[in-house]
């Protein structure tokens, strides 16, 4: 005897969204979907944390202090985000503490500092204009190969598909890189899922101490 009649729709039904962050179905198709599936930062707080520990190391009784936290409610977040591996104990210095017990937290992932995105854009800026004229010169193509789709027979317009076309061709340039090795396969991490992620400095922020 069975619970109930079979679902109507198999995987092979399942849409896959724009972004896999938007979808119950555990897809993984972007390297940092697990962190909003998983909701590892899914409390404004964590966040404040984050954005207080990322330049200098704090520990529980700074954190509670600096945001205006209770006291017992920064162990649990803290807690929570070292299970979640957003966050990690940072070796300091005796002269730093002020108790031999004291823990310090960083970030469990690189952070790119305002400066090192100065020193990064050049190249970066130069990759991406090759990629956006590559882009620009296979236009007709997609729309020549657009034209015989369903989409173009259900009244869709070309320029509607265009972001798809563009998520799609950088999304399978990167599995091809991360086949070659040219980029590095996604860590497995102690909960189970395959994620990488990191986090940018706003740009304003150069010359902050």
């Amino acid at each position: 005897m069975t619970d109930g009649p079979p679902p109507l729709l198999g995987d092979y039904h399942r849409l896959h969204f724009s972004c896999a962050c938007c979808s119950a179905v555990p897809i993984s198709e972007d390297p940092s979907v697990a962190i909003v599936n998983q909701r590892k930062l899914n409390d404004g707080t964590k966040e404040l944390i984050l954005d207080a520990i990322y330049r200098q190391p704090r520990t529980i009784t700074q954190l509670a202090e600096l945001l205006g936290i209770s006291a017992p409610a920064v162990p649990r977040h803290a807690g929570e985000m070292l299970a979640s591996e957003l966050i990690s104990e940072v070796g300091v210095t005796a002269l730093e503490r002020s108790r031999a017990s004291e823990r310090y937290y960083g970030p469990n992932f690189p952070v790119v500092l305002a400066s090192d995105q100065v020193a990064l854009q050049p190249v970066l800026e130069d990759l991406a204009a090759d990629i956006a004229t590559a882009f620009q010169r296979r236009k007709d193509a997609l729309a020549s190969a657009f034209a015989h789709t369903s989409l173009h027979a259900r009244g869709e317009s070309v320029d509607m598909l265009l972001q798809y076309m563009y998520a799609t061709a950088t999304r399978r340039a990167r599995e091809r890189l991360e086949a070659g090795s040219e980029l590095p396969a996604w860590p497995k991490h102690a909960d189970g899922p395959l994620w990488v992620w990191w986090a940018e400095e706003p740009p304003e922020s150069e010359g902050y101490d």
